[in-house]
């Protein structure tokens, strides 16, 4: 175990971002992953964090970190994307931002079994909250967890994503004016023009006349998250948002928030299936013909390759 550090004038011997590089330049066969605003998995009551699929050695991998609120404790595992049926050596770890260590420093063999599904093996309750910060692992609410397979040989450096959590995030509010809405299919869903949120494109869905059981009875409203921006790790994405229909009149908007993991492919089923009830589409909603349908981010989760 690594000793203990003062929580009084804890930083970094280097800035960060060299870190990260070093740990490119040094660690072959090694993914880091890299959580910024590391606190707000609490408030947004987050308890597993996924990295996108990287590549060791040829194979498809990803890292999990589970995050016990209760416990107060961070479990870290290894999950392979790949069916494979070998067995391997492996390590997950926390990485220190004080000195050029990790841990735990241990190879763990891993014997694969030929399954179709993913299987994630790795450590639980790997480090308390406290131990992260008082030993130099969580500084600037920025913590680092990392995989690597020792046994294999590579000329590859190591590869780095950093996830993080944003607040109110860059056009965060986004209206869509529906004119002449009687003259949309009642019958069909409607998307909006696409929409950057983060580093990913948006669209707000509607079913005029509801969707599936609510058909006929509700208004049925949707948030749709579509393909990645400036080649961002392809990784679920976090989100807490409200969708409103606007009250023209009064201001008296009909609004709904949930918080939802949008899968990194094409994903239409994060909304509300009885957003509204029918018999309240029309004024003060419904004004002219027109109607405005909104969305309004919270908090959004970010990946980007280091």
């Amino acid at each position: 175990m690594l000793g203990s550090c003062s929580l009084v004038n804890m930083s970094r011997p280097i800035p960060i971002e060299m870190m990260v590089q070093e740990f490119k330049k040094n660690h072959t066969n090694s993914h880091l992953f890299k959580i910024d605003n590391f606190s707000l998995l609490t408030k947004y009551e987050i308890d597993c964090i996924e990295s996108s699929v990287f590549d060791l050695c040829g194979r498809k991998w990803k890292i999990l970190v589970n995050y016990d609120e209760d416990e107060e404790h961070v479990s870290i595992f290894l999950e392979n994307q790949d069916p494979l049926d070998v067995e391997l050596e492996y390590q997950v770890y926390v990485v220190s931002q004080l000195k050029a260590v990790w841990y735990p420093k241990v190879n763990v063999k891993w014997d694969f079994s030929a399954s179709s599904k993913p299987i994630a093996k790795g450590i639980t309750n790997l480090m308390s909250l406290d131990d992260l910060k008082s030993k130099g692992f969580l500084i600037e609410d920025c913590c680092m967890f990392g995989a690597s397979l020792p046994d294999q040989k590579t000329e590859r450096p190591g590869t780095v994503e950093c996830f993080s959590l944003i607040e109110k995030p860059l056009n965060n509010k986004v209206t869509w004016m529906m004119t002449k809405f009687s003259s949309f299919d009642p019958e069909k869903a409607h998307q909006s023009n696409e929409f950057i949120v983060g580093n990913r494109k948006w669209r707000i869905e509607v079913h005029p006349r509801g969707y599936e059981e609510v058909k006929g009875e509700s208004f049925s409203v949707y948030l749709v998250g579509e393909r990645y921006i400036n080649n961002a790790p392809k990784t679920k994405t976090f989100a807490k948002s409200k969708l409103r229909v606007l009250d023209q009149v009064n201001r008296n908007h009909v609004e709904a928030t949930d918080s939802y993991w949008v899968d990194e492919e094409y994903d239409d089923t994060n909304g509300f299936m009885e957003f509204m009830p029918l018999s309240k589409l029309c004024e003060p909603y419904l004004v002219k013909d027109k109607l405005y349908v909104g969305v309004e981010f919270e908090v959004i989760s970010v990946a980007k390759y280091v």
